[in-house]
C-alpha cells in the first residue's frame, strides 16, 4: 500500500483526486450533507482542545482550509465544545442536521459508550482509502479506534501518556527515578525545609492516571476478560496503598489535601521535586521556547522498556451518523483527517504526541526535546480496556476510589473494593 508520507505534494494530489472521484455519490439534497450558497460542502469538527493544542488544531483547521477549499469545494468549519459538554450535545443535536457535527475529535476510552448510544458511524474503507496500514501508527492508538467487533469507529490522532516532570535545581540528573522504588527514595530524600517530593493530588485526575501507570506496569488490569472490574487485585491494592503511603505513611513525601491544582501551584512555586501531567503541559511551563528551564521531563517510572505497559490516553478521530450518509461527505472527512495527520508536527508543537510513527524520526520532532520522554512512554502504551462500553463509567468509579484512599477517607483496600461494588450495583440499578 502507498506509504502515508512520501511528500506533503504527493499526499496532497491523491486527496484531491479522491474526493474529485467521489463528488457524484451519495447525490445531493441528502440532509446529512450540508452545502452553502456558494457550493462549498461544510464539514462541521467538533472537538474540545483548548490552551496551546487548541490553537495548534485551529491552524491546521484554517490551512486546510486555505489550500483546499477552491480545489475540493469544501470548508471545514471547527467549533469548539468543552468536552463534558460535547458528549451531551452530540446526542442532543442529532435531529438537528444543519447544527450537528460530521467529525468530532474524542477520547478513545469515550468510543464504545457513544457508539452504543448509536451515534456513531464505522469508518467504512478508511484504511484503503488513506493508504495506510497500523504499522505506521503507535499500536495503542492505532487499536483504540477499533471495537470488539472489529469495525473501525476512530481513526487515531495522538497519544498521551502520564509523564514525570521534575525541578532541576532539586533533583539532579543521575538522582532521576526509574522505578517507583527509587521515586519513593529520591523523593524522600528532596521532603524537608518546606519542600516535599511530590505535592499528591487528592481530587484531581491526574492522580488515577498515575494509579494505572502503577497498575499497568504491575500486570493489572481495571477489567478482567469477562468486564469484571479487578482493579481491586492484589496489584491495585499495592499502587492505592503506595499512594497513600506518599500522603499518610510514616515517611510521607507530600503534605495533606492537596485540592485540585495545588500540584501544579507547588512545584511552580519550587516547594516540590516532582510533578506528574500530560503532554500539554510542555506550553504551559514553555518548556518549548525555553532550553534553560529548570524543568525537565522524565518517562513516569517503570513505564519504559521489557514488558512493561503504562497507561495513556488517545484522541481519536470519529464520523456521526446522522450526518456522514454520504461517500462524498465521507471521503471528505477522510481527506481532512489525513491533512491533520500529515501536519502532525503542529501539533506536536501543541504539545502533544502523534499517532503518525514516521513524524517521530523528523529532525524537526526530535527537536521538540521535551515531548522525548511522553514519545518514549507511547510505544509501551495501553489504552485499557476500552472496547467495553462502560469502561468509562468504571473508569471514573475507579478514580473516586483512589481519590478516596489518598484523602483517608477509606483504607485503600476497602476504598477500592467499595469502587468495585459500587459499579456493578450501577449496572444493576441501571439494568445494563
Amino acid at each position: 500500500m502507498r506509504k502515508f508520507l512520501k511528500g506533503l505534494a504527493l499526499g496532497t494530489c491523491v486527496a484531491v483526486a479522491s474526493a474529485v472521484t467521489f463528488a457524484g455519490c451519495g447525490g445531493g439534497g441528502d440532509p446529512g450533507e450540508q452545502v452553502d450558497k456558494d457550493g462549498f460542502t461544510i464539514i462541521r469538527f467538533w472537538n474540545g482542545f483548548t490552551g496551546a493544542d487548541g490553537q495548534a488544531m485551529d491552524r491546521i483547521v484554517e490551512n486546510f482550509n486555505a489550500e483546499n477549499s477552491e480545489k475540493l469545494k469544501v470548508k471545514v468549519v471547527a467549533d469548539k465544545i468543552p468536552w463534558d459538554t460535547l458528549f451531551t450535545k452530540i446526542t442532543t443535536t442529532s435531529s438537528n442536521l444543519k447544527a450537528a457535527p460530521h467529525i468530532v475529535a474524542m477520547s478513545a476510552s469515550r468510543i464504545s459508550g457513544m457508539q452504543a448510544k448509536g451515534v456513531l458511524t464505522p469508518m467504512t474503507g478508511i484504511e484503503e482509502y488513506l493508504g495506510v496500514d497500523g504499522g505506521e501508527y503507535i499500536e495503542a492508538a492505532w487499536n483504540g479506534g477499533v471495537l470488539g467487533d472489529g469495525v473501525r469507529y476512530g481513526f487515531p490522532i495522538d497519544v498521551h501518556p502520564t509523564a514525570m516532570y521534575y525541578n532541576k535545581d532539586i533533583v539532579s540528573e543521575d538522582e532521576i527515578p526509574t522505578t517507583w522504588e527509587e521515586f519513593y527514595e529520591v523523593s524522600l530524600s528532596k521532603t524537608q525545609n518546606g519542600v516535599y517530593g511530590w505535592a499528591v493530588p487528592s481530587m484531581y485526575s491526574i492522580t488515577k492516571d498515575v494509579f494505572l501507570n502503577m497498575l499497568y506496569t504491575a500486570g493489572g488490569t481495571v477489567l478482567d476478560a469477562d468486564r469484571n472490574p479487578v482493579y481491586n487485585s492484589a496489584a491495585g491494592v499495592a499502587a492505592a496503598e503506595r499512594l497513600y503511603n506518599y500522603v499518610h505513611g510514616e515517611n510521607p513525601i507530600s503534605l495533606k489535601d492537596v485540592g485540585a491544582g495545588g500540584d501544579e501551584t507547588l512545584f511552580i512555586q519550587g516547594k516540590s521535586a516532582f510533578y506528574f501531567d500530560g503532554p500539554w503541559v510542555i506550553n504551559t511551563f514553555g518548556l518549548f521556547d525555553n532550553e534553560n528551564s529548570n524543568i525537565g521531563v522524565a518517562p513516569c517510572p517503570s513505564s519504559v522498556g521489557g514488558k512493561n505497559k503504562n497507561f495513556a490516553g488517545s484522541h481519536q478521530f470519529t464520523l456521526m451518523k446522522n450526518t456522514v450518509t454520504t461517500d462524498k461527505t465521507r471521503n471528505l472527512c477522510y481527506t481532512f483527517m489525513r491533512y491533520v495527520n500529515e501536519h502532525s508536527l503542529e501539533w506536536a508543537e501543541g504539545g502533544q504526541v502523534p499517532a503518525l510513527k514516521s513524524i517521530h524520526q523528523t529532525e524537526e520532532y526530535k527537536a521538540l526535546t521535551p515531548l522525548k520522554a511522553f514519545t518514549d512512554m507511547a510505544e509501551y502504551s495501553t489504552l485499557g480496556e476500552i472496547d467495553y462500553e462502560y469502561w468509562y463509567e468504571c473508569y471514573n468509579g475507579m478514580g473516586v476510589a483512589v481519590s478516596n484512599a489518598i484523602s483517608n477517607i477509606a483504607k485503600p483496600k476497602n476504598a477500592l473494593d467499595k469502587g468495585v461494588k459500587d459499579f456493578k450495583d450501577w449496572l444493576v440499578d441501571e439494568n445494563l
